[in-house]
């Protein structure tokens, strides 16, 4: 498999600017139930997107990314609900809440690599989870927190999708320059050989623990929106389904490719809410589709239209292309 990540400075901002202007327009056609589902999908992107700095770009397969997304969103809630907290701040410190909860995460997990890694990282989810589920003083146990206030202007459908696609916005571009810059490339080279990168001096664990801690803080930055959007936080945004959910994102889209989540949010959303309208198995017809993809798209989606589109370009001009 080829495992060049692509997206550098320079490339698709044409394409890149066509999306946004078309996802700028998108209420003028589409109904407000649709937009509903673009809303969903973008929340998916930056969740999606956050999980991958680890696990596409460092090679640290996480079960866990929905615990620090879970933190993200309870933080939100409990700080309008219980605090009267503003909006704004709120949905700042969810974020933050949540990278915190990934710097102590991190320090045990990093500790230990592939499969340990990753039970490690579904154990603390669980962890949290449980919490959330028994806490009935403070989180509400199983009933959730529901009815947060958000501010009158975005209690309506589209000026939610637009504050919703601003903020995907900001926190694509930002993780885009982090996985382009200096520290994206060492993350890279640990991918490729971890203990060749240490023997040059770098040290493997450290650059390991700000990956998750970053890759915590877009995960509760996208759980903070959901809270927004749902106005309802709930217990099952920590449970290990939900994180499998970001998992599957990144492997239908392509995991290294930095565009990836965000192809594959976009298809895993319409496939599940296309498939659920015709039968009640949508999970198993799902899940066929997802073996398919995973067993003849080893590369993901974006992984088989890059190669698709390298094979048109002439050889003069693949220096330029996407």
């Amino acid at each position: 498999m080829n495992k060049t990540v692509i997206g550098h400075p320079g490339s698709g901002y044409l394409l890149i600017g066509f999306i946004l202007l078309l996802l700028a327009i998108l209420p003028l056609f589409i109904s407000l139930g649709y937009l509903n589902i673009a809303t969903e999908m973008l929340i998916l992107v930056v969740a999606a997107c956050g999980l991958n700095l680890i696990f596409g770009y460092a090679d640290m397969v996480s079960f866990g990314p929905a615990g620090h997304y879970a933190i993200g969103a309870y933080t939100t809630a409990l700080l309008i609900v219980k605090l009267n907290v503003n909006f704004a701040l709120a949905m700042l410190a969810g974020p933050l809440v949540a990278a915190f909860s990934g710097v102590i995460v991190g320090w045990f997990c990093v500790r230990r690599t592939a499969i340990y890694f990753a039970l490690l990282t579904l154990a603390f989810s669980q962890i949290i989870y449980t919490v959330i589920f028994k806490w009935y003083s403070f989180t509400g146990g199983d009933n959730g927190i529901v009815g947060v206030e958000i501010p009158a202007l975005l209690t309506e459908t589209i000026p939610y999708y637009y504050f919703t696609l601003g903020v995907a916005v900001v926190c694509i571009f930002a993780m885009w320059l982090i996985c382009n810059s200096a520290f994206g490339r060492t993350l890279e080279g640990i991918r490729e050989n971890p203990e060749r990168t240490a023997f040059i001096g770098i040290n493997v664990k450290r650059y390991r623990l700000a990956a998750y801690v970053l890759s915590s803080f877009f995960l509760g930055a996208a759980g903070s929106l959901f809270c927004g959007f749902n106005q309802n936080v709930f217990p099952d945004y920590a449970h290990w389904i939900k994180g499998a959910d970001f998992l599957v994102v990144c492997l239908i889209g392509g995991i290294y490719n930095f565009f990836g989540p965000v192809l594959g949010s976009a298809v895993y959303i319409f496939l599940n809410k296309l498939i659920m309208n015709f039968t009640e198995y949508w999970p198993l017809v799902l899940g066929t589709i997802i073996v398919l993809v995973v067993l003849f798209l080893k590369g993901g989606f974006m992984g088989y239209l890059t190669s698709k589109f390298h094979a048109l370009v002439p050889k003069e001009k693949k220096g330029n292309a996407l």
